[in-house]
């Protein structure tokens, strides 16, 4: 520890010789003819050299420069600094990087459960092919062959990854197109009926077509040829209004006469029906749902074919309209109301995800330099607001320009930081040689981050969102030192311009979220993923791809 009489050699060295010692020699002579014994004078009070300054002047972050600042050789004009503003410096507080610890340490958590869960998909920049023989519904065996999407990141599937709470509009609020898809898809589902073998090995829920003449009985309800009940639609293969017990057919809660409306049985009578009279409640049924997908494509499958394909199979359901597809392949916590999607928490709870352990490297190494430096200055509030509202904010833009692309990872977060570095630029603009050159070697670096943007699993959209967010937070939240009273002025008018503009940003894009109507933007798909092979960017989401 410096004695006090070190500190006081210490305080009047940097005030004197440091700062400006010209100025006080000059006016100092004003009274002295003699100059050079005003200079000794000032020098002999310097602090011993078995001095050091403490530890946590030692790793002070440096006001207008910091870690990126030296990386670029960005350098102060000293003749700008003067002794009150090293006071104003020196107030800044050192702070200790909580924040950035905290945060990659969860991002490390998050990814080791996720592979632990899920596995690794396919490594390489194409698609892989599986094949394999399976028991399909009918009872048959054939090859089935199916193509999934390698992740050169080195990380679960695209799939398991919105599973786990990847940013993806469909599961987060209604859309138009799935709407429309899954009505077509129960209109198609009216008109099948109960496909029996011939052989008595068992029954499937088929259309006409899908019901082979030879092999099978087409058993279908129509208005020629009603059931014992007057009902056109159906049957359905295992379940009929007339055996259920749970929920029962009775007045006033009687079952429609539309297959697609009616519930899962869970209880059935016990009685013996007649093959005669009942033919689909005698056979054994061999597909139930199974939901394949991201947008939760739904197909009357076996157990075996939907574990191939990596789908959920509902074995107590029969149709497809009793079971809620893209409910099962988001994940997380149920909708409130099944027909609705509301997970609107993965705006954040992507933020945690990475799509592989290259992605969580780069993560990482970004936390530990630039984020850490950063928190150093402004402290881990401030750091986690402008980090969490960047992302969020990113989040929101992506998924309006792309509602089909699911977001994985913090690069509208990291935006809003590299944000903070442009805004650490303009507040020490004064005191900067050159500061138009250092605006210009971010401007690169923020560039080459875009091209890098191009690869897939990352959201460009997501990091100009983040970049703008992170621009007006860093303007309303950081500290900053001003230089003289209008400078002050102006900060303080900055900041309520930024607060209000963040607000208002906020309130825009999430009005255009959840009550403007999805689209799709042909050109934004190559500013967000440009295909260097046939298949680089195929089945990314960046466009309604159900089948």
């Amino acid at each position: 520890m410096p004695t006090l009489i070190e500190e006081v050699q210490l305080w009047v060295y940097e005030l004197i010789v440091i700062n400006d010692p010209n100025q006080y020699i000059t006016r100092a002579a004003t009274h002295s003819s003699n100059k050079k014994s005003i200079r000794r004078k000032a020098f002999a009070i310097r602090p011993s050299k078995s001095f050091t300054l403490p530890r946590d002047r030692q790793l002070q972050r440096e006001y207008g420069k910091g870690i990126v600042g030296k990386a670029l050789n960005r350098t102060l004009r000293r003749e700008r600094l003067s002794s009150s503003l090293y006071k104003k410096f020196d107030k800044l507080d050192n702070h200790r990087p909580y924040f950035t610890y905290w945060v990659s340490t969860v991002q490390v958590i998050v990814l080791i459960v996720s592979l632990a869960l899920h596995g690794f998909a396919p490594v390489g920049f194409n698609r892989t092919k599986f094949t394999a023989f399976i028991q399909r519904a009918d009872g048959t065996k054939e090859e089935v062959s199916f193509y999934e999407n390698d992740n050169f990141w080195i990380g679960p599937r695209q799939n398991d990854l919105i599973h786990l709470g990847a940013m993806f509009s469909p599961c987060m609020r209604s859309d138009v197109k799935i709407t429309q898809t899954i009505s077509l898809d129960r209109q198609e589902e009216n008109r099948t009926g109960c496909c029996i073998s011939l052989d008595k090995s068992g029954c499937v829920q088929r259309s006409r077509l899908q019901c082979s003449e030879t092999f099978s009985l087409f058993h279908k309800w129509s208005a020629t040829k009603p059931s014992s009940t007057s009902r056109t639609s159906g049957p359905v293969c295992g379940e009929d209004p007339r055996t259920c017990k749970v929920p029962a057919s009775v007045k006033p809660f009687q079952w429609p006469d539309d297959i697609t409306k009616w519930p899962s049985c869970s209880r059935m009578l016990s009685v013996n029906y007649s093959r005669e009279r009942m033919p689909h409640m005698t056979c054994r049924v061999l597909g139930r749902p199974c939901c394949i997908g991201r947008f939760g494509k739904c197909e009357i499958v076996s157990a075996e074919y939907c574990n191939y394909r990596r789908g959920t199979y509902h074995r107590n359901a029969f149709l497809c309209s009793q079971v809620n597809c893209l409910e099962s392949s988001c994940g997380l916590v149920k909708f409130l109301n099944p027909t609705v999607p509301d997970q609107f928490y993965r705006f954040w709870i992507s933020l945690f995800l990475h799509a592989g352990l290259l992605h969580l490297g780069v993560t990482l190494l970004f936390n530990l330099i630039i984020l850490k430096d950063f928190e150093k200055m402004a402290g881990w509030l401030r750091i986690s607001i402008i980090y969490v509202l960047s992302g969020i904010g990113g989040n929101i833009i992506s998924g309006i320009l792309l509602p089909y692309h699911p977001e994985i990872g913090p690069s509208g977060s990291n935006f809003g930081i590299v944000a903070c570095l442009f805004v650490e630029v303009f507040q020490s603009w004064q005191i900067l040689k050159r500061p138009v050159r250092a605006i210009g070697k971010l401007a690169v670096i923020v560039l080459v981050l875009f091209i890098f943007g191009l690869l897939p699993y990352v959201d460009n959209f997501s990091h100009f969102g983040g970049f703008i967010f992170g621009l007006f937070l860093a303007f309303a939240i950081l500290p900053y030192v001003s230089f003289g009273k209008w400078d002050r002025r102006r900060k303080r008018l900055q900041i309520i311009i930024s607060i209000f503009i963040v607000g208002g940003l906020f309130c825009a894009i999430l009005f255009i979220f959840y009550r403007g109507r999805p689209f799709e933007c042909k050109v934004c798909r190559y500013l967000n993923c440009i295909p260097f092979t046939d298949h680089f960017c195929k089945n990314l989401g960046q466009k309604l791809e159900l089948f």
